[in-house]
């Protein structure tokens, strides 16, 4: 079902957005970008979780685009748009994570010190 693929953005949106609102204002094992690199001190912690805000709120808006594509492109076939969109919304998102550790590595060096 479509509805599926379009609750996908939806869901990444809101995360994305509900992490620019509130962000976590101390290192939590509960909530926000939760990684080992972005837990060692609160100016990697705040900069994780700002740029995975970003990210999530631009990659939400992304997965939307790409499952109306895909149900305008595949009307006639409902399950092959789903499977499509489904599939690429997952791949970006899982692609995402990467991409915030890359961030965080320019950022910040191995000891969480701001790099100049």
């Amino acid at each position: 079902m479509l509805f599926t693929s379009y609750l996908i953005g939806l869901v990444v949106l809101a995360v994305g957005v509900g992490l620019k609102i509130w962000p976590p204002h101390n290192i939590s094992k509960v909530y926000g970008y939760r990684t080992p690199f972005a837990m060692q001190n609160k100016d990697v912690w705040n900069e994780a979780n700002y740029f995975c805000s970003n990210m999530l709120i631009y990659i939400g808006i992304i997965c939307l685009i790409i499952s109306a594509l895909c149900d305008i492109i595949y009307k006639s076939n409902i399950d092959i748009a789903s499977k499509i969109s489904t599939i690429i919304s997952v791949t970006i998102i899982v692609c995402s994570l990467p991409s915030t550790e890359i961030h965080l590595r320019k950022t910040f060096d191995k000891y969480g010190n701001r790099r100049m």
